[in-house]
């Protein structure tokens, strides 16, 4: 009788053992995943909120290019404008990691997670965006200038407000801080389903993953619908 249990022990502990390492090796990619791509998001999102600093230092925004019959006052003016734009290009290559980690996360975690991950990168190309908008309308004529009201929404996406509601302006309107709004919104939802995977696992947890609960369950439900 023992000779017979022998064989089929040695397979169940080898069965055990298969499964206690892909366990293992699953876990520690999803922690790797979501550690890239909360780092990279704290990065991004930290790089936006520098280039939203509503001031002007000096010698920003003269990387630009310029025009060869550009006017001093304008090329003041257009340095200005262009600053938080620069600021976010000395950030390239933490957007670029943003993206990485935003493909990884897509396929481990689903594409919901990916695209409030890639929430700085929209607000990169927003203020980007604006950005041009605002420098190709610094030379025209009193007929041919925007509104006041688009002006000061222009400024609510590039510059970050010094209120969670915006700031109030000349005509006692308040400029609502869309960007950072939304960033708040991203950076909850990242955090929330991500950072669970940075703690470490129960033996519980560990043995019987969320997933792999619900299944049985959903296995139950159908067996016993079917009796």
């Amino acid at each position: 009788m023992l000779i017979l249990l022998l064989p089929l022990t040695t397979i169940c502990v080898a069965l055990a053992g298969f499964y206690v390492w892909h366990r293992q090796l699953i876990r520690k990619r999803l922690f790797e995943v979501a550690e890239a791509g909360l780092s990279a998001f704290s990065h991004a999102e930290a790089a936006v909120a520098y280039a939203r600093r509503p001031i002007h230092e000096a010698g920003e925004g003269s990387s630009r290019k310029r025009a060869a019959d550009e006017l001093p006052a304008h090329s003041e003016l257009r340095d200005r404008l262009y600053a938080p734009l620069e600021r976010l290009r000395h950030h390239n290559d933490a957007f670029g990691d943003l993206e990485r980690a935003a493909f990884n996360v897509e396929v481990h975690f689903g594409d919901q997670v990916a695209r409030h991950l890639r929430e700085p990168l929209r607000a990169y190309n927003r203020i980007a965006v604006v950005t041009s908008c605002r420098m190709s309308r610094t030379e025209l004529h009193a007929s041919g200038q925007v509104s006041s009201g688009m002006v000061r929404w222009w400024e609510s996406v590039v510059y970050a407000s010094g209120t969670k509601c915006g700031d109030y302006s000349e005509g006692g309107s308040r400029e609502v801080d869309q960007l950072s709004i939304d960033m708040a919104r991203a950076k909850a939802a990242v955090e929330t389903t991500l950072r669970p995977y940075l703690a470490a696992p129960t033996f519980g947890e560990f043995l019987f993953p969320l997933e792999l609960v619900r299944a049985i369950r959903r296995v139950g439900s159908v067996a016993a619908a079917l009796k």
